[in-house]
């Protein structure tokens, strides 16, 4: 497959368990990984690395990943945010009405879901030269 080489995804999820299945759903594409285990590296790797598209778990500890996407979005309004949580729909959705996000997927993830919804965002404005 290795369509996204050029792309670097960036996970931020505090549970190894629940990284470790991110990054092997995400293997195939090729894509460069970034782990940043809480909220408050994630802000920062957004700010360090090129980041094309950020996968954002919500409960995590030293800053939550609401926190951490309202400061990601101050500094970078371009780059993709998918929340993966186990809270509600409603909540999620009202958070990307609020430009916190550009989608959510419901904890557990699929693999179909999780690919097909970061692709929708890797279209010719996503890619970076």
């Amino acid at each position: 497959m290795n369509e996204w080489k050029n792309k670097t995804i960036l996970v931020a999820e505090d549970d190894l368990i629940n990284f470790k299945l991110m990054n092997f759903m995400l293997k195939k594409t090729g894509a460069n990984i970034v782990w940043a285990k809480n909220g408050e590296e994630a802000v920062q790797a957004s700010k360090n690395d090129a980041v094309d598209a950020i996968l954002m778990d919500i409960q995590m500890p030293v800053m939550n990943g609401k926190e951490a996407a309202s400061i990601i979005r101050e500094n970078n309004k371009e780059v993709p945010i998918i929340i993966l949580s186990a809270y509600t729909s409603n909540d999620l959705k009202s958070w990307s009405e609020k430009g916190l996000s550009n989608g959510f997927l419901n904890k557990p993830v699929q693999a179909d879901k999780l690919v097909g919804t970061i692709e929708k965002h890797f279209g010719p404005k996503a890619i970076k030269h």
